[in-house]
């Protein structure tokens, strides 16, 4: 950064540290003052700070001689061929020689000066500095009433709900940001959606960003400005909702199949006599569940890869949950997921057809089996063509982010061990609670108790019971509350897969509970394992990190 010239005044040989950048295109009425303007807050930065710098206009292609005014006012012409607000915008940032960037309209309705606290801002740590409008004042006539009482307060609000930015007005146009922070984002908008990926991927990388007031007055322009309120809001909207999978993808996925869940479980205690009085589940609602469990999931597939590409692309950082499940989340363990959805759906499917030859091809008496079936193998399906979707986004890589734990070869041959050692404890252990579980459920069940209450009474002494062995037996972990907390969430888990499993064996293929009870314990044989493992391996984690803290509080 060898120029010794800042707006054609001999310099003294000062680092050019602050860069004006201005967007034009075709500016020749409101030039002339802008550049003034600006040249004013220059010198009050260098009389503040002792900053040197350069007023940057990044042209876009002018018609009407802007080019030539900006020249002989001692600027320097940055020609773009990029078309757009955005496009202009990150030329000149690009062609600046300074490290701390303000940016700000050639129209004449911001004031320069007010970038001088902002400089202030950045020197003192901030990374971007924002103008506000709504603190500074808005002239009147500066600022249609729909921009200034709808649009910006709206997109304003949803931005701070989407990436918690907490600014009160995201869309000013004269705002600072550090070199180093402006090459860390990486911005890409060509339109006026530029102003909000700037907030939003500071936001979502968690730089500093401060505030100042900023006045807003008339432009100087004799012709409409380039901004079209209602096609830019959209344009903005849009971008908010691209870069936030949470609220464009998780929202609507949490709720689809929460409202699919709880339609099914209506349908199934009606069903089943659980539930009486009149049925208000149908069959058209249980098809709706389906389609609702279906799109939710695709949602929840779609939040993941979205989310997991901001990650990639640098803007957003991985989410701890998803850290913590990085040597989980692989590309095998997708495939063997939806694998094995698409064989229950089979089994199901199978079930079904069974049933429905038996009964002479007559019409089902119920489309809830056959919809909870076709539904699971749509969740198969999806599980495995997702995992190849985030395995691309991932890099052409069957990790779909780096493991923090367990990548290396060393660590799965410690894990495969481990699990090794414990399998024989873990199915000693499983055989008793496999014993004692068929013994309540057989006994409570000739008692003419429901099979639904038949697993809650096993629920109920199991879940101690199992606490205790796998904790000291098949683990060896000391027992605390908090891991029996979780121990039990984790085993809530395996009661809704058994009670569908003994649904299918006993009300659909009609099979006696000696033989229901003794295939639904087999089938969450692995499942148990797995869950215990998570609870009880997660406390020891919890446990660790807490004495550490402790070591070093």
């Amino acid at each position: 950064m060898s120029v010794v010239q800042s707006f054609g005044a001999e310099a003294d040989s000062r680092e050019l540290a602050v860069s004006i950048v201005m967007p034009c295109l075709n500016e020749a009425v409101s030039l002339r003052h802008c550049i003034a303007n600006a040249q004013t807050a220059l010198d009050l930065i260098a009389a503040r700070y002792g900053l040197a710098g350069e007023i940057v206009i990044a042209d876009n292609g002018s018609t009407d001689g802007s080019q030539d005014i900006a020249t002989a006012l001692g600027a320097r012409v940055v020609p773009v061929a990029r078309r757009g607000y955005g496009a202009a915008l990150i030329g000149g940032f690009d062609a600046a020689f300074g490290r701390f960037l303000v940016m700000g309209d050639a129209d004449g309705s911001y004031d320069f000066t007010d970038c001088v606290a902002m400089i202030g801002r950045l020197i003192d740590g901030a990374d971007l500095c924002m103008g506000s409008r709504f603190q500074g004042g808005i002239a009147r006539g500066a600022m249609p009433w729909k921009n200034r009482y709808i649009g910006n307060p709206v997109l304003t609000g949803i931005l701070n709900l989407f990436f918690r930015s907490g600014i009160g007005d995201a869309h000013c146009g004269l705002r600072a940001i550090r070199r180093d922070a402006y090459d860390r984002l990486r911005l890409e908008g060509e339109g006026m959606e530029f102003a909000s990926e700037m907030v939003i991927k500071a936001a979502l990388s968690r730089l500093r960003i401060d505030e100042v007031p900023a006045t807003l007055s008339p432009d100087l322009r004799d012709r409409p400005p380039h901004l079209r309120p209602w096609r830019d809001g959209w344009r903005h909207l849009r971008y908010l909702l691209m870069l936030s999978p949470t609220w464009l993808f998780g929202v609507p996925a949490l709720a689809a199949m929460l409202l699919a869940c709880v339609i099914f479980a209506m349908a199934g205690l009606h069903q089943t006599g659980l539930l009486s009085g009149p049925q208000h589940i149908g069959t058209g609602w249980t098809i709706l569940a389906g389609f609702l469990l279906t799109s939710g999931h695709f949602c929840a597939v779609m939040a993941l890869a979205t989310h997991l590409y901001g990650v990639r692309e640098g803007y957003r950082p991985l989410r701890p949950g998803l850290a913590r499940w990085a040597h989980v989340m692989v590309l095998e363990n997708a495939l063997l997921a939806g694998l094995g959805l698409i064989g229950i759906a089979a089994l199901g499917l199978g079930a079904i057809a069974l049933r429905w030859s038996v009964g002479g091809f007559a019409a089902l008496p119920s489309v809830l089996p056959l919809t909870l079936a076709a539904a699971t193998g749509a969740l198969g399906v999806q599980t495995l063509m997702g995992g190849f979707l985030l395995a691309i986004i991932g890099g052409h890589d069957a990790r779909f982010v780096a493991a923090p734990v367990q990548t290396a070869s060393s660590g799965r041959v410690r894990g495969l061990v481990a699990h090794l050692r414990r399998s024989p404890r873990y199915t000693a252990v499983a055989v008793a609670c496999f014993v004692l579980h068929n013994a309540i459920m057989i006994g409570l069940d000739h008692l003419g108790f429901h099979y639904a209450l038949c697993l809650v009474g096993s629920a109920v002494v199991l879940t101690p019971a199992g606490y205790v062995l796998q904790s000291r037996f098949t683990f060896r972990e000391t027992m605390r509350w908090a891991s029996f907390c979780r121990y039990g969430a984790a085993l809530v888990t395996n009661y809704p897969v058994s009670l569908a499993v003994l649904w299918l064996l006993r009300d659909v293929l009609a099979l006696p509970m000696t033989l229901a009870a003794p295939i639904g314990a087999v089938v969450l044989f692995f499942w148990n394992y797995a869950t215990s493992s998570w609870a009880l391996a997660t406390s020891r984690r919890n446990a660790t990190l807490a004495a550490g803290a402790a070591a070093h509080g």
